[in-house]
C-alpha cells in the first residue's frame, strides 16, 4: 500500500511539472554565445550608442585586445581578440569577467583570482570602449 501511495505521489508530482508555455527564441549567429541577461535595467541609466568597440588594456605580458558589440543601449558581448598572456590560466577568466560585464553592463566587477593582472587588462580596455560608447 505504501509503495503504491508513493508512486502515485510521484506520477502527480511529474504531471504536475510540465508546461503549457512554449519559448522560442532566435537561434544565436555561428559562433555567437546567447546574450545573458542583465542583472538590473534601471530605468535612469544612460544608455550607450549601438556600435561595435575596439579597445587595448596592459596585461601581465602584454596588451590585452577586446572587441565590445552595443545593441540597443546594452552592452550584450565582449570577446577579447588578441592577447599574450598565458593561454591555460586566462581563458576561463576572461569568460567569467565577460559574463560579468554583461551581467552588471558595467567594467565595475570583481577581478578573477589567479589571473587578477590580466583581469585588470581586461577591465581596462572594456572601460575604454564604454568611455567611448557614451
Amino acid at each position: 500500500m505504501k509503495k503504491l501511495l508513493l508512486g502515485l505521489a510521484a506520477c502527480l508530482l511529474l504531471t504536475g511539472c510540465s508546461s503549457s508555455v512554449s519559448y522560442s527564441a532566435k537561434e544565436p549567429v555561428h559562433g555567437e554565445k546567447r546574450a545573458l541577461p542583465v542583472d538590473e535595467r534601471m530605468e535612469d541609466r544612460r544608455l550607450l550608442h549601438d556600435g561595435i568597440y575596439v579597445s587595448q588594456g596592459r596585461g601581465m605580458q602584454g596588451d590585452i585586445s577586446i572587441e565590445m558589440r552595443v545593441r540597443d543601449g546594452y552592452i550584450d558581448s565582449v570577446r577579447v581578440t588578441e592577447h599574450e598572456e598565458n593561454v591555460g590560466v586566462v581563458e576561463d577568466a576572461f569568460e567569467q569577467l565577460q559574463d560579468k560585464v554583461i551581467r552588471k553592463q558595467s567594467a565595475d566587477v570583481d577581478t578573477v583570482s589567479g589571473a587578477t593582472e590580466a583581469s585588470y587588462g581586461f577591465l581596462e580596455a572594456v572601460k575604454n570602449c564604454i568611455r567611448e560608447a557614451e
